[in-house]
Formats: C-alpha cells, sequence, structure tokens
C-alpha cells in the first residue's frame, strides 16, 4: 500500500507542474517505505523533455542536502545504452575524477553507482525504458556521511523499482 502511495504521492504533485508536459506514458513503483526515515518533496520541475522530483529526510532542506532521492522522466526517443552514456559523459566533464560503475539488470535496466570529489557526492541511479523515455530513480549523499547500511537499502529500493501503465493516462 506505501508503495501505491509513493506512486500517487508522485502523479499528484507532478499534475501542477507547467502546462504543456506529456502525461508519461508510465509512473515508477518504488519501496520508499525500506528506509524507515520519513522522506518529503522539496523540489519539483517539469518541461516538455520531462520532470524531476527530489525528497529529502523529512526535517532538511534541499538547499543543504546531506541525502536525497530523485525521481525523473526524460521525454526522448534515444536508446537506454545511448542515453545512459550521454549521461555518464556528462558527469565525467563536469569531474574528470569520477569514480563511475555500471550494470545492466536482466530486465534491461541500467543501474550505475559513482563517488564525485568535486560535486562531493555519492550516488546510485537505475535507468529504465519506458515507451516514451528514460525513467530514473536516484540517491545521492555525500561521501563523508555515506552509512553502508542505508545505501544498501537504497540499492534495494532502486533495484526493485518498477515501471507500470500510468493510471492518468486512463482519464
Amino acid at each position: 500500500m506505501k508503495t501505491l502511495s509513493a506512486l500517487l504521492l508522485c502523479l499528484l504533485l507532478a499534475a501542477p507542474l507547467r502546462a504543456g508536459i506529456p502525461t508519461p506514458d508510465s509512473a515508477m513503483t518504488f519501496h520508499m517505505e525500506k528506509d524507515p526515515r520519513k522522506w518529503v518533496p522539496q523540489f519539483k520541475d517539469g518541461r516538455k523533455t520531462g520532470f524531476i522530483m527530489e525528497f529529502v529526510p523529512e526535517g532538511d532542506s534541499i538547499k543543504s542536502w546531506k541525502e536525497m532521492a530523485a525521481q525523473q522522466i526524460a521525454f526522448t526517443k534515444v536508446s537506454l545504452p545511448k542515453y545512459v552514456d550521454t549521461w555518464k559523459g556528462m558527469l565525467s566533464k563536469a569531474d574528470p575524477g569520477v569514480e563511475i560503475k555500471e550494470e545492466t539488470g536482466e530486465d534491461g535496466s541500467i543501474f550505475v553507482t559513482y563517488t564525485s570529489a568535486a560535486a562531493n557526492e555519492a550516488g546510485m541511479r537505475r535507468f529504465l525504458k519506458g515507451g516514451d523515455g528514460v525513467y530514473m530513480l536516484a540517491y545521492h549523499v555525500r561521501p563523508k556521511l555515506k552509512k553502508e547500511e542505508t545505501f544498501k537499502i537504497w540499492s534495494d529500493i532502486l533495484h526493485t523499482a518498477s515501471l507500470v501503465p500510468n493510471p492518468e493516462k486512463r482519464r
């Protein structure tokens, strides 16, 4: 039930974004409740090319985040491997010393972990290809605050995320 709640919350919060944003074909379900803390949306932005919603633990601020989760959609026809390669290229351009690891799942999704000293960020991101674009779920933490137990929880959350038909498309 909490998974459905996270899905519906994301859909409802995305609705009031700027006009002209396509309604996504899919919605991403994920088990955010595996992390016992309450995560609250702090930032959202959308346009014709996609949208993003960022969450932080309750009591934290997006302006001075220590940990952050993000859900994102990029409306694109580009293949998933090409999209991820472009994303990694931008990350490497911003920080030539970034450490990046990539794995492809049995479902074709791509899971990337990275540590960037320049950005003061360790993160993981799962990329899934939908009919209308690339769907992403990410977790970011400041490297000095990284706890292996929490990183494992979020790895599980990202690895078990999936796409479902968007109930808003039926309306």
